[in-house]
Formats: C-alpha cells, structure tokens, sequence
C-alpha cells in the first residue's frame, strides 16, 4: 500500500514438535494440557497485512467459546481458504500445537501457537438483513435504459446492497513504547506525528478543507456511515512498556512485530485506557497507531467485524497522519477486499486499481464503484446481460458516483463469469482531491471506470478487478469473453451516457437493414463500413446489365 522506512527485526525461532511438548506438558497443570490437541474450534480472526513492496497477505486467529485468542498458522493448501473468509466465521482447524523458542537468554515465557494444515468453515458467516439488500424494478425518470435500438429484453433494476454500518464508531489509540519516562524502549522511537496532527488527519470538523478520515467516510457515503467527533475518539498517548503478557498468558514485545506482540500492544493499551475511565465499548473499531519500530507495514486491519467483539486496525508509524492508509485498514472491517489490477506485465496486482480507496496508498479518493455498491453506498442500475439481443444496443444515463447515490450499472454474465461493474467518477463530492487519473481534467470532465467483481452482498470481501478507464467521447471497452462491448458516447460534470452492446459477428445485409450493430463497432446502417460495402454491392448486383 504505502512506504515505510524502518526494517524488520529478525527473531529467530525453533519449532518443537508437538510430542516432544506433550512429553514437557507430563507435570505441567491440567490447564496447561489441555492445550495439546489435534483441532481447534472457535470464530475466525481474519487479518489483512498491507506492506510497501510485498504482495499483501492474510493472518488468521481462533478466538475460542472461552474468549482464548489464539495464532493459527496455515500450511500448504490450508492458506488458500482465507480467501475470502471473514473475521466472526465459525471454523474448526486441525494440526498440533507448537511452541516458539526465543533466543537462548530472553527471560520471557515462552508463547504457543496452533500449525494448522487443514481448516474447515463449520457454520455461516454474517448475512445480509432480510429486506435490506436485492433489487426492485426501476421506474425512476432516468433510471434505466434511455434509449435502445431494438426493445429491451428487459427493464434495468436497481440494486442495492444493506448498509454496512449507519455510523463508523471509532477509537484512534497512539501508542509509545518506554522503558521509563521520556526513554523510549530498545528497537523503538518516539512518535513521528502528534495527537492534535492525528487528530487533524482524522476529523473533518478540525479540517473542512482537508482531507481526512472522517471526511471521506462521510462525502463518500453521501453521510450514510459517519464518522464524526461526536462518535469516534481520538484518545491521549498511551505509553506501554517494552514488554508485557496478555491475559491468554501469550507474551509480547516492543522489539518484535509477531502476531501475538501487535495482539499484545493491543490488549495493554485497551487496559490502559480502561484505566483513565474510557468506555471501549462505544467504539466498534480500534485503531491502534503503533510507534517507530519493527513493524514496518502500512497498516494491519480484521477483515470484517460481525460487532462480537472489538474490530483491530493497527497502522504503522509513518501513516499516523495518513488519511487513506486508515481509510483503507477501516474498510476491512468494513468486509472490504483489495482494488487489484493486471498490470502491464499480465500479473494480478490486488493494490493496482488506483480508482478506489482499497488499492495503493495514498491518494485522496472514495471507493470504487463495486466497493460503493458492496457498501450500501450507491444504488445501481442492473441487466442481466446474457438477455441482450446479439446487435442490440441499449443505452443507459449514469449519473457521476461523486454527486449522486443514484449510480452505476452492474450487469451480471452468467453462471463462472463475475459480473461487470461500469462507473463514473467526476472531481467532486469525496473525490474533490482524487488525480486526473481517475475523475478527469478540464478536456474530458469524468473518467468511466469498468470493473469485474465477484462480490455478491454486503460481508463478501473479495478483490476487484479493474478493467481500464474511457474519457473520450466514442471510445469503447470490450469484454474479453463476454461479447458485450461498452462504448462512452458523452459525458459532462454530473453524468455520462454509455451503450451497451452484444456482439452478433460480422454484419450482415439483414443486421444492416434492421439498423443492428452485429460488430458493436458504434455504428449501423449506411454510417458502418461493413454495411456500405454489402449495400453497395447488393446495389451494383440489383442494376441491370448492358448488352
């Protein structure tokens, strides 16, 4: 996602063998024991790890029916099932428990943690609210196909997805290490930002013209999801010692950046906040800003929050006053995937798509159009486009996503093929700062955006993948597979006009004669090459011949 400037630290550990712990464990408590087994049940801790220069990856934890939080990690096939799975999902994974040894001297308990080669989903995951998502027939002036040259196969619905959360409630926690008052812990340095600055970089009221965190909550939901100061928080400096041991007796420290020493940090600053009087619970998520050190990502963030228990963001030392680096940790509690795209060397990136928030740090600029949708943001047209006539062009009137909810159009493709997402985005509303990239410039006011993404509701957390951008008036996308074709007619400051076309073949002297585009080039008629040249060979064949 973004830089950052300090290295890891390394830690070296040795894994013993789960027999050789269960012979160790002979005198240790029934307690103890009891943690040497072959599977471990409970809900998935889902954690998206976002750093400069890595491809981005996924932690997992089990928080167990006794609260117990434990460090699950995958071998082999066993990772590829995080895709896609969300933070509160029942599981069941089987393996053994393992024990990391530090360097030989570091007094410190030792930690356990559970290798897993298998894991199963044992129950659902969160669901929509019936009622609050699906589609309804459009009958808004403008709101389906404006025009088309044959009949519509059917009428364009809206869709809309459940709102992912009316207010973002939300507790911004900078944290110091020390090993005694004004000295900061070994492997550590004082903060790089202060309070009033992170304040400043999260609250729109101290900074109206600026960008921030919760400005671009509130512009790009059109302030359906706030985050405010009269919701969140941003709490004083929590100063944590260099080292600690949680309640579930896992040891952490301010010189590693481990699973359970992020965990760790986590749980010490809650307990300390909980001293000053603070009540967590009015926040749903936990933004913990951790200090100059060895964890050197962007930002760690659970990917989605059912609200069982606290939602995690941990954000890096350099991104403090970053708005788009906690935009985007936030947004996977919010059951956000990447942005990704195919990069010129034909490699899915997942941060490439530079139009939404969830894609590389750090410009300013609001989700991309299937994130809003995902989102309970916008509200969009939808047609099935399978029952497109081959040579039938619809046309539809998008309104830009950055001054209205009304925008969009998702067309589904059938069974294996992930629906098509079209978008426009202007310079205005929360993507008042965005790059000319991605909403235009003075010669071509709007940029339509298209993507593919497989997401279904509102808690399916998968990629998107975007597809490429038109700005010029004519200019034309066509599906790889799909046969449809997508053609930019015009476009001003608020909206864009766009067709939509179903590949037929090559034209024919009936396609042209019926005023259908069977190439989907834009044209029909006499004003298509293909048909001119049919027409006037049919017209040369029709004259009678002399002699």
């Amino acid at each position: 996602m973004g830089e950052s400037r300090r290295g890891m630290v390394p830690r070296r550990m040795l894994l013993v063998a789960a027999a050789v712990l269960h012979m160790a464990a002979c005198a240790a408590p029934a307690s103890a024991r009891g943690l040497l087994a072959d599977s471990l049940a409970g809900t998935a801790v889902v954690i998206a790890v976002d750093k400069q220069g890595e491809a981005p990856r996924r932690l997992l934890g089990v928080r167990t029916a006794s609260r117990q939080h434990v460090e699950v990690r995958l071998r082999g096939p066993a990772y590829a099932q995080t895709a896609g799975l969300v933070t509160g999902t029942p599981i069941e994974v089987q393996g053994a428990w393992m024990h990391a040894v530090v360097s030989p001297g570091d007094p410190r308990p030792k930690s356990n943690y559970f290798a897993a080669g298998a894991l199963q989903v044992t129950g659902p995951g969160p669901s929509p609210a019936a009622g609050d998502s699906g589609s309804v027939a459009s009958t808004r002036a403008g709101g389906g196909a404006i025009a088309a040259a044959a009949a519509s196969p059917s009428r364009p619905r809206l869709s809309f997805n459940q709102l992912v959360s009316k207010d973002v409630k939300a507790i911004f926690i900078p944290i110091a290490g020390v090993s005694s008052p004004g000295v900061s812990c070994p492997d550590t340095a004082p903060p790089l930002s202060t309070v009033a600055a992170v304040k400043k970089a999260v609250f729109e009221e101290l900074s109206p013209r600026g960008v921030t965190v919760g400005g671009t909550y509130n512009r790009c939901s059109y302030n359906t999801s706030r985050l405010t100061m009269q919701n969140s928080l941003v709490a004083p400096l929590v100063e944590l010692p260099c080292n600690g041991t949680t309640a579930d007796n896992q040891t952490w420290s301010m010189s590693t950046c481990d699973y359970t020493d992020f965990t760790g940090y986590s749980d010490a600053a809650d307990e300390v906040l909980r001293q000053r009087g603070i009540d967590l619970s009015a926040y749903k998520h936990r933004i913990y800003l951790l200090p100059p050190g060895p964890c050197t990502f962007v930002g760690l963030g659970y990917v989605g929050c059912d609200g069982s228990y606290d939602c995690r963001v941990w954000i890096g030392a350099d991104f403090w006053t970053t708005p788009n680096a906690m935009v985007h940790e936030i947004g996977h509690n919010l059951y956000l995937g990447h942005a990704g795209a195919v990069t010129s060397a034909g490699v899915y990136d997942e941060y490439a798509d530079l139009s939404g928030t969830m894609g590389y740090c750090c410009s300013d600029r609001c989700p991309n159009t299937p994130h809003a949708w995902q989102l309970g943001w916008i509200t969009a047209q939808q047609i099935d486009g399978t029952a497109i006539t081959p040579g039938q062009t619809l046309t539809f009137n998008i309104n830009s996503q950055s001054v209205s909810r009304q925008t969009g159009l998702r067309v589904t493709l059938g069974t294996g093929t992930d629906p098509l997402f079209v978008g426009y985005r202007t310079k205005a509303g929360g993507d008042s700062g965005a790059p000319n990239s991605i909403v235009g410039f003075y010669k071509a006011p709007g940029r339509l955006h298209l993507h593919t993404a497989p997401i279904a509701n509102t808690f399916d957390a998968q990629p998107t993948d975007w597809k490429g951008t038109l700005s010029a008036a004519g200019s034309a996308w066509a599906h790889p597979t799909a046969g449809l074709v997508v053609r930019l007619k015009s476009a001003t400051a608020t909206a864009a006009v766009v067709t939509l076309c179903r590949k037929a073949g090559p034209e024919t002297m009936a396609s042209c004669q019926a005023g259908l585009d069977n190439d989907c080039n834009g044209k029909v008629g006499s004003q298509d090459a293909a048909c001119a040249a049919l027409m006037s060979r049919a017209a040369a064949l029709a004259r009678p011949r002399r002699g």
